[in-house]
């Protein structure tokens, strides 16, 4: 009878630990926002990420989704503006800004993915900042002219280096990119399109 008694008592403690230790996953999470914007004055976007529980003993890389939220006639509607996905590492919002160019109001999202390859001699962070403003229906979307601009992208650290795991790589690999904050690209933006 005790035996019993005791084996149930561990298979209890197993499953709750099997639960919440390892399949629990938590509420969608804000990770940026959220933030005001003149392009919709009754509305607001924001950054949400899936999260594993903290007792989650291997934690997973989510995207990021980039939502708005809009009152229009007196009813809030909630639209997925696009989505970050992991790319090699896992993606991070760096910044969230907002510009106007020529005339027009932008949002501009600025996604960070750390990049580790040690076979390609690759340690550092990929930059990609993405322009968001309403397309001719009015509704917020991606500027693909200048999301699509070469020098909203790049990579910072060490790529090609030379190792043992990469012996023909680049003596000096250090790659700099000079964009990595929302003022850099504010001033790029302000040189370029205006």
């Amino acid at each position: 009878m005790q035996r019993k008694v005791l084996r149930s008592f561990l298979i209890l403690i197993g499953l709750f630990y099997n639960i919440s230790g390892f399949a629990q996953i938590s509420d969608t999470k804000i990770v940026q926002g959220p933030f005001k914007t003149s392009l919709y004055p009754n509305g607001k976007i924001y950054f949400t990420r899936k999260e594993d529980d903290q007792n989650t003993i291997v934690q997973q890389c989510y995207p990021i989704s980039f939502f708005l939220e809009n009152v229009q006639n007196g009813a809030v509607q909630k639209e997925k503006i696009d989505q970050y996905e992991e790319d090699g590492g896992c993606p991070e919002i760096k910044s969230v800004f907002f510009s106007i160019i020529k005339n027009q109001k932008y949002i501009f999202v600025m996604v960070v993915w750390d990049s580790k390859h040690a076979g390609a001699g690759t340690y550092g962070d990929v930059y990609q900042t993405y322009a968001y403003t309403k397309n001719d229906k009015g509704i917020l979307s991606l500027d693909k002219n200048i999301s699509d601009d070469e020098n909203l992208s790049g990579f910072n650290g060490d790529n090609n280096c030379k190792s043992d795991l990469n012996p023909d790589g680049d003596t000096d690999c250090y790659k700099n990119y000079k964009y990595k904050t929302a003022a850099d690209i504010k001033k790029y933006l302000k040189q370029k399109y205006h």
